[in-house]
């Protein structure tokens, strides 16, 4: 009795088993050390510990004077002194005169606001009142009404004193006598002109 082989099936089983044959066994990992885990990332601070926070649920009425800087998230009505920077974060309310080098409005300000540097309006920023400062930035969709008074920013000491007329270097004039009519024309000295007989 005659038996009939599919051609393509002892080429399958054969490729099968030569792959088999191929593929050595996977070495088994050598045992590393532990290794700690990575640090969960830190959420990004709101605030730094050197200034004096106002936090949301929280509300200021009354004189703050600080040497710090000052973050509000909550509401303050009053007044503020600060020697270095006030930032009013987006939903806090703020009623209040405020002097500080720096000012930064995400949320809502009115008031008489006195900036010795820069002030900058975020575009969640709503501003009305007085604004005094050296300079303003306004982002997008930010809004201000009121009155602006930019200051001028403080000279910058010259480099070099500007010469006086005397200590300018001359420079070297040239006269053509070329013409009958005696008027000369005067040539720059990176001109040259030839006398013509």
């Amino acid at each position: 009795m005659f038996s009939r082989r599919d051609a393509s099936s002892d080429r399958d089983r054969t490729t099968m088993e030569e792959a088999q044959r191929s593929v050595a066994p996977a070495p088994t990992p050598s045992p590393q050390p532990p290794v700690a885990p990575a640090p969960a990332p830190r959420p990004t601070a709101v605030r730094s510990d050197d200034e004096s926070l106002i936090a949301r649920e929280d509300t200021f009425e009354g004189q703050l004077r600080t040497t710090r800087g000052v973050r509000i998230l909550g509401t303050v009505r009053g007044g503020i002194e600060s020697q270095q920077y006030v930032h009013i974060e987006e939903n806090a309310h703020v009623e209040a005169d405020i002097t500080a080098e720096e000012v930064v409005i995400a949320g809502e300000y009115s008031g008489n606001l006195t900036c010795r540097q820069r002030v900058e309006i975020r575009s969640t920023g709503r501003v009305s009142g007085k604004i005094d400062t050296v300079k303003l930035l306004l982002h997008e969709g930010g809004f201000f009404d009121g009155e602006l008074h930019m200051q001028k920013p403080e000279a910058a000491p010259s480099v070099a004193p500007a010469r006086s007329d005397e200590e300018r270097p001359r420079r070297t004039r040239y006269v053509d006598l070329a013409t009958d009519l005696g008027t000369g024309r005067e040539v720059g000295s990176s001109e040259t002109s030839s006398p013509s007989s």
